[in-house]
């Protein structure tokens, strides 16, 4: 048994001094998180309160109802937020499928500029992806996809790749050669051998990818501002700015602050089911690098 003043903890008993510094780190901990809490909870009071201090869901009428603020109105959310559903959707299916067979063919298949290849993926995944939006503006108009929403589905995608390619890459690396060639041997080509049995081995890294591709494309307020000029495609980075005309000045926080909840509920429900794989992932993702 611990002898008083002790705590056992992984099969080691703590001493007086390691217990005074735990319950230190501790108190320091939630001092440090106190300033986080506060703001979370400042955000969640203006969404669900009114000026006058009472509690109110008027300022989540944005879901249902055309808002009037000062000498404009602001249309119900309903066409954005299906819009950037589509986006999302359509941007992590594509960028998992697609770095998932690249990612594969790197690791197993050897090719003439397979090593310039993946050179190429590390230094585009440290490169920011800011810095393209110029040249990539002019080619979406030159290719008269400009300000549509699948200009920026390709826009997307094509940022995303090479650092999802990378990543998945290692996970591929990590899985011994005989389980592939045991599959080979009983009859499996690579197509079916990649579809049947290694792709479930590396279910880690594909809830790591989608995780991050979903995150990055329901998040995307940079490409969408830059990409889409005027309100005829409607998305929820779009919506926010049209919350917040400059050149009314007007800012309506608590309509802000229910706008905010709404983006990050579908992060958070996403999150929710495949944090088991993302840990997972995340332990092993390092391999290879």
């Amino acid at each position: 048994m611990p002898q008083p003043g002790k705590k056992s903890t992984g099969g080691r008993e703590l001493s007086r001094d390691e217990l005074r510094k735990e319950r230190i780190a501790i108190v320091l901990m939630i001092l440090i998180c106190l300033p986080i809490l506060f703001v979370y909870f400042s955000f969640l009071g203006n969404a669900f309160m009114d000026r006058q201090g009472n509690f109110t869901f008027s300022n989540f009428r944005f879901l249902y109802q055309s808002i009037r603020l000062a000498q404009y109105d602001v249309p119900p959310i309903g066409e954005a937020f299906r819009n950037s559903v589509i986006f999302t959707i359509v941007v992590t299916i594509v960028e998992v499928m697609i770095s998932a067979l690249a990612g594969y063919a790197i690791s197993r298949i050897d090719f003439r500029g397979k090593r310039l290849i993946t050179f190429s993926l590390f230094a585009l995944r440290l490169f920011p992806g800011v810095l393209l939006l110029i040249g990539m503006l002019y080619v979406l108009m030159y290719l008269k996809i400009v300000n549509t929403l699948f200009g920026v589905i390709m826009a997307a995608i094509a940022l995303r790749l090479p650092g999802s390619t990378f990543i998945i890459r290692n996970f591929f690396n990590a899985i011994p050669d005989d389980i592939e060639n045991s599959a080979l041997v009983d009859g499996c080509n690579r197509f079916t051998a990649f579809f049947q049995v290694i792709i479930h081995m590396v279910k880690p890294g594909l809830a790591s990818i989608s995780l991050f591709a979903f995150m990055s494309a329901w998040s995307n307020y940079l490409l969408f501002n830059t990409l889409i000029f005027t309100s005829k495609t409607p998305v929820l980075a779009t919506y926010v700015r049209t919350l917040s005309r400059n050149d009314q000045m007007i800012a309506d926080y608590g309509i802000f602050s229910a706008m905010a909840i709404i983006y990050m509920l579908p992060v958070l429900v996403f999150f929710f089911f495949s944090q088991k794989q993302l840990m997972q992932g995340n332990m092993s993702g390092g391999k290879g690098i």
